[in-house]
């Protein structure tokens, strides 16, 4: 289900950066439809993105290009991810259009609603309802302006980001 979830975010941010050359640390909180809740600090930068979960026994997820690597941080093992990509295509049509994107998209099952920070007018949540998973993600303290250094998206060996 995390692994659905995550290819979905990372490919959109990815066409998000590629087309529009966004570089962008937030933070993120994911609230599951249980009411379980995970946050995290998500980077992007070009066709790089890093998504980590602060939990310490969760993982981090690098995304270089179309390679997608889970991090798991307390076995300190990395593994790709190859299994459910197929969301990838509904990605690719909301990425292209951006910054116009549709509020709300509704493909084979899956129901994404965005919605955008009216002072920034970047997005603050993504709400995904499907078969496979019901979530919002709340994107919080948004920089779009701080470089941010390539090490922070490498896999092997993993540096912390602060």
């Amino acid at each position: 289900m995390i692994k659905v979830l995550f290819s979905f975010i990372s490919i959109f941010f990815l066409f998000v950066s590629n087309f529009y050359g966004l570089e962008l640390s937030c933070k993120f909180e994911e609230v599951h439809s249980n009411g379980q809740a995970n946050q995290g600090i998500l980077l992007l930068k070009q066709n790089k993105l890093r998504y980590e979960y602060i939990d310490k026994d969760l993982f981090i997820i690098f995304v270089d290009d179309q390679e997608i690597l889970l991090f798991d941080k307390k076995r300190n093992i990395t593994k790709p991810i190859k299994d459910n990509l197929d969301i990838i295509h509904m990605i690719i049509k909301l990425g292209k259009d951006f910054p116009n994107i549709q509020e709300e998209f509704d493909e084979h099952g899956v129901r994404i609603k965005i919605e955008f920070n009216s002072l920034n007018n970047f997005i603050k949540r993504i709400s995904i309802d499907s078969p496979r998973v019901k979530l919002s993600l709340y994107l919080q303290e948004c920089d779009l302006e701080k470089p941010i250094n390539d090490l922070f998206f490498k896999s092997d060996p993993v540096f912390e980001y602060k």
